[in-house]
């Protein structure tokens, strides 16, 4: 049996980003703040900074595992609000360093053994 989305399982954030080797410095220090922060949230479970050396492009991906939808959305928020707290606008930092992002959400693919859709 296959358990509704909302069951209070897991969902992970998974974000991956191409980014000018020249940027990867200023975008590493971001990422730092952020992620060092989210892992203060409640229902972080996991929270990585993953990356994959390359020239001229550096790949960076973002994994953060939390708890259930609810934690996750929560920390939505809590990041829109600390992101305005900071004057920080990630959409124009990311465009003026010329860094390309794709973002996801994600469940488990198995559950009790069986794949889930």
């Amino acid at each position: 049996m296959m358990p509704p989305p909302d069951s209070g399982r897991s969902v992970f954030r998974l974000d991956t980003f191409l980014c000018p080797a020249a940027h990867v410095a200023a975008f590493a220090e971001r990422l730092a703040t952020i992620h060092g922060y989210v892992g203060t949230l409640d229902g972080c479970l996991y929270n990585r900074v993953l990356v994959a050396h390359g020239t001229p492009v550096v790949k960076i991906a973002t994994l953060v595992e939390w708890r259930d939808a609810a934690a996750m959305a929560a920390a939505k928020t809590a990041m829109a609000d600390f992101h305005a707290k900071e004057g920080f606008d990630p959409a124009r930092f990311m465009a003026e360093l010329e860094i390309i992002g794709e973002f996801g959400s994600y469940h488990d693919a198995l559950y009790d053994g069986k794949t889930v859709t």
